[in-house]
């Protein structure tokens, strides 16, 4: 009956993931980032709920947050409190009259330092006797208590880039190559490590990572957003960002939170810099196509509506991988996905045959192939 359901799901192509989001953020400045702004900005146009609110309203969704400020340590000594407000954002909890419990959040959202990356995520902090991993576990741990089956992301952010300067910013065009490739990287392994022991501690909850730093590390260095001036970006080398470089990271949580891109009839305001205001489809577009290139960032598999196709499809289960050959040339990329709808590994159908990575997991499968929109194509079942 189980696998009837998920099938069902599957196949209906019906979204997995709420339309209403009640999301806590145990976050910092590289999520919210209201203090001392220069340039001053109109509202919070230099924080990821702002734009992610916009985003989601515009598209017919509801989003509401509360958050407070800190990193790992401090996020670890719970009850938190809300002690974030926006201007356009509806709050979801008021911590001095009503227990956590009470909120009804259906997220939370949590993010490490971004410059604890220089030894691994399972080593302690200096005096400390826990590590990173300790102090997420800890939190998700409690959260899970007060509202169990809350999904939870991590969010990668982006590393700090005073390392990587010689003389202060603006990055020199060597500088800039040096810390991108730091973030693609070192970093992002280190994220990917991170996740992966928090995730093992909770097997059977949705705990993702959201990789926002390298998506948005993606759209910089493509064409044409290599034009847009680092004093447009970055205010600082911490390094905080203008409204552009949060709108950003907003598209990308946007997906993780609602599993789908962004509406694409959204029109970014004007404190936007024009190169993304011009070009936001192509930017949707390399962020969507990084989160869907990840192992771990949807709870249940993007399932936007889309019509089944009937294809000539060649599917073998070999002794590491399964080959799917006779892909259509809109395929853009493939997942395998458990009966429970987890994903088992994901690969990108550039050519006709694919090849996907098998795990231990035994029983049936299903491979679905999506389009470059995230919609599925086909999907058919496999004895793995």
């Amino acid at each position: 009956m189980k696998f009837l359901f998920s099938l069902i799901i599957l196949m209906t192509c019906l979204p997995l993931h709420g339309q209403s989001i009640r999301n806590f953020i145990f976050g910092h400045s590289l999520i919210n980032h209201e203090f001392e702004v220069e340039p001053p900005v109109p509202s919070q146009e230099t924080s990821v709920p702002h734009w992610l609110y916009l985003l989601a309203d515009h598209g017919g969704k509801d989003y509401a947050v509360s958050g407070q400020y800190g990193f790992l340590p401090q996020h670890r000594n719970v009850p938190p409190m809300a002690q974030w407000g926006f201007d356009i954002v509806p709050f979801v909890w008021d911590s001095d009259n009503e227990p956590f419990a009470d909120a009804n959040f259906t997220d939370i959202l949590i993010t490490p330092g971004n410059f604890i990356q220089w030894q691994p995520p399972t080593e302690n902090y200096f005096n400390e006797t826990f590590s990173p991993v300790d102090a997420t576990i800890d939190i998700i741990q409690w959260s899970l208590e007060q509202e169990p089956g809350m999904d939870v992301y991590l969010y990668e952010n982006w590393p700090d880039m005073a390392p990587y300067l010689g003389s202060g910013i603006p990055a020199s065009e060597t500088e800039w190559i040096a810390y991108n490739d730091y973030l693609q990287g070192d970093f992002h392994q280190w994220n990917i490590d991170y996740r992966d022991a928090v995730q093992a501690a909770f097997p059977d909850d949705c705990i993702k990572m959201i990789p926002v730093g390298p998506a948005i590390s993606d759209v910089l260095l493509a064409t044409p957003f290599t034009s847009i001036p680092f004093d447009d970006l970055y205010e600082d080398d911490a390094p905080h960002g203008r409204p552009t470089l949060y709108f950003l990271a907003a598209i990308a949580t946007y997906m993780a939170y609602y599993q789908e891109r962004p509406p694409l009839d959204y029109m970014p305001e004007q404190i936007i810099h024009s190169t993304v205001r011009d070009n936001y489809e192509v930017a949707v577009d390399i962020i969507w196509q990084r989160l869907l290139a990840e192992g771990e960032v949807f709870c249940s598999p993007p399932t936007s509506t889309s019509h089944q196709a009937s294809l000539d499809l060649s599917i073998q289960s070999t002794e590491g991988d399964v080959v799917v050959a006779g892909l259509p040339s809109s395929a853009s990329h493939i997942a395998l996905i458990s009966i429970d709808g987890s994903i088992l590994s994901r690969g990108m159908a550039n050519q006709s045959t694919a090849r996907l990575p098998k795990t231990s997991y035994q029983g049936i499968g299903i491979v679905v192939i999506y389009d470059s929109q995230g919609k599925i194509i086909t999907s058919t079942k496999i004895l793995l």
